[in-house]
């Protein structure tokens, strides 16, 4: 709860006011280039909301380390039981359909027409927007499912649902202002950030945007302003990814200060995590009164014989 409400009360909202304007969340219609003149471009949040939420997240499992049994005597992860494949699929598709209130939706405004004509305007923005998303994430999905599966052998269905998630953080930030085939490759990379090293999908979003933003995108989406960077593979220069490796390291400073502090005073304090009584018998039966779920040892013996364990 502590957490929660520093996350949201302080950190979030310094962190969108130096990238985004003030004039709505997320608005488009930015009077000027934030940060320092910089012109970055983080439309929907990869590096506002996603890569905030990784950092905070990092220092959190730094400072309080793992649960009780997550790694054997020899150093080695050890896989936690879930609860239910199917309420995260389920979880994961929820998920899915609130990203196109969350992406698309941060146009705020449909109804505008741009100048190239009447036929065109906001809406069709918004479409790509929804498109770009769409493509990303499940790219991001098929080639988690696939990558997976050669490295480890079987298939995984909270990987797909990892990777989905990786590649609609990666495509937040620059949904608006990319081509679809370029959402593909973002997806595709993203996939891969995801299996190598089970982050950074938010900075690779970051990335990405500052090498693939359009040019007529930029000038449609933040209008008003002449000259805005847009992406190096694009011809753009790299304006735009010098603002966005400062995106990162602002973000990254900000969030380890502020969040990094606040998990060491509640790891002192001794409330930032439970009893070691209470997480081996699970809060499911010392807060709740009972068990969520139960295990059985066939279902183990079945597993090893398998060789999934």
């Amino acid at each position: 709860m502590v957490y929660s409400s520093f996350l949201t009360g302080l950190v979030y909202p310094i962190v969108s006011h130096w990238f985004w304007s003030a004039d709505g969340w997320a608005s488009p219609a930015r009077a000027e280039n934030l940060l320092f003149g910089s012109g970055v471009i983080d439309f929907a949040g990869s590096g506002v909301v996603h890569l905030v939420g990784a950092v905070a997240g990092l220092w959190g499992a730094l400072i309080e380390g793992p649960r009780i049994g997550r790694f054997d005597h020899a150093g080695r992860a050890v896989t936690l039981r879930g609860h239910s494949g199917i309420l995260v699929v389920l979880g994961t598709f929820l998920l899915w359909f609130g990203w196109y209130g969350f992406n698309p939706g941060s146009f705020i405004n449909i109804s505008k027409s741009y100048e190239s004509g009447s036929y065109y305007g906001q809406w069709s923005a918004i479409g790509r927007t929804a498109v770009t998303t769409t493509l990303a994430g499940c790219t991001a999905a098929l080639t988690t499912l696939f990558g997976k599966r050669l490295l480890a052998g079987h298939w995984n269905v909270t990987d797909v649902c990892n990777g989905l998630l990786g590649g609609f953080a990666a495509i937040t930030g620059g949904c608006s202002v990319v081509d679809p085939w370029a959402a593909v490759l973002c997806g595709f990379v993203s996939a891969w950030v995801l299996i190598g090293c089970n982050k950074g999908c938010g900075s690779w979003g970051i990335i990405f945007t500052a090498l693939f933003a359009k040019e007529a995108y930029v000038n449609e989406v933040y209008p008003g302003q002449p000259g805005s960077p847009y992406g190096l593979f694009m011809g753009g220069g790299a304006r735009l990814l010098a603002a966005h490796i400062v995106q990162i390291l602002v973000i990254v400073a900000w969030v380890s200060v502020t969040m990094g502090t606040l998990f060491f005073i509640l790891h002192k304090l001794k409330l930032l995590r439970i009893s070691a009584e209470e997480e081996m018998a699970g809060m499911d039966m010392t807060s709740h009164g009972g068990l969520a779920y139960v295990y059985t040892d066939h279902e183990d013996e079945v597993k090893k014989q398998l060789g999934v364990v």
